[in-house]
């Protein structure tokens, strides 16, 4: 039979910490985490989460900037196109645009006037806008200390805003085009409408994105210097523990108010 080969195990017996008066026990050693912001300062790492906080502020600056440009890119051009049922003679119209024939809308607004509360609304949404884009760049080139408080929850604030204004100008112009078409016209929206309603919901992102940073960021970070003050507990109800209530007069705790457990031991004493 051939021999087998010898087979060598090598067991690693780390020293360890002993506790004091008891040689036979041994503290077990607990694994540490090797995380590297764990030996980061705390400096750095309020530095870290800083930027973190900048570079949510920047992607929904960038959020209303894509939906602003989008907006005014297409607000000039037409949103509905108007088939003329008896001919088939097709005529186009906008927000800020009226065709000439009879049967468009003129330039003298008529009631319900709902294209004009919708012009409203459109203009409110943009000025919401540009108020937000132009704090957010303010607050990149400035410096720490002249930034506007609170500027995430206000630029959330404005995108609401401006996502819900947007909302009722599209619906408003909607009501336009059914209320106006009647029996005569037969509408069909435009993809310059349509895309609209993305810039809308970039608007409503954008506003809950700012929201949730305020709420992230706006607790104050833990300070690890700080020294926690020791509370004294009885360890499974064995031994006194030291209550110190403050008297009536604001001085010390008088002989008639010491805690139950001594006056306990006091009649075990007196016993004996």
């Amino acid at each position: 039979m051939e021999k087998r080969e010898q087979l060598v195990l090598t067991f690693y017996n780390p020293k360890v910490p002993k506790l004091k008066g008891n040689r036979n026990y041994q503290r077990p050693t607990l694994p540490i985490n090797q995380h590297p912001s764990d030996s980061m300062p705390p400096q750095r790492q309020q530095q870290h989460v800083d930027q973190i906080h900048i570079y949510i502020r920047m992607f929904c600056g960038s959020l209303c900037g894509f939906g602003l440009l989008m907006l005014t890119g297409t607000s000039s051009l037409n949103w509905v196109q108007f088939l003329v049922i008896k001919n088939g003679l097709e005529l186009y119209a906008g927000l800020w645009i009226t065709c000439n024939h009879e049967l468009c809308w003129s330039h003298t607004p008529k009631s319900p006037y709902y294209l004009q509360f919708s012009r409203a609304f459109f203009l409110i949404s943009v000025f919401a806008t540009l108020v937000a884009l132009v704090w957010l760049i303010s607050s990149c080139l400035s410096r720490r200390g002249s930034i506007t408080t609170n500027l995430d929850l206000k630029v959330s604030i404005l995108s609401f805003i401006s996502a819900i204004s947007l909302l009722l100008c599209l619906i408003l112009f909607l009501a336009q085009v059914y209320w106006h078409a009647k029996d005569a016209l037969e509408p069909d929206l435009l993809w310059t409408y349509h895309i609209n309603w993305w810039s809308d919901f970039l608007y409503m992102f954008s506003g809950i994105i700012s929201f949730l940073n305020y709420m992230t960021f706006s607790f104050p970070s833990l300070d690890r210097n700080v020294s926690a003050i020791p509370i004294e507990k009885s360890r499974l109800g064995v031994g006194p523990v030291t209550t110190v209530l403050p008297d009536e007069d604001g001085g010390k705790l008088s002989p008639e108010k010491e805690s139950p457990t001594e006056e306990v031991k006091t009649d075990s004493r007196m016993e004996l």
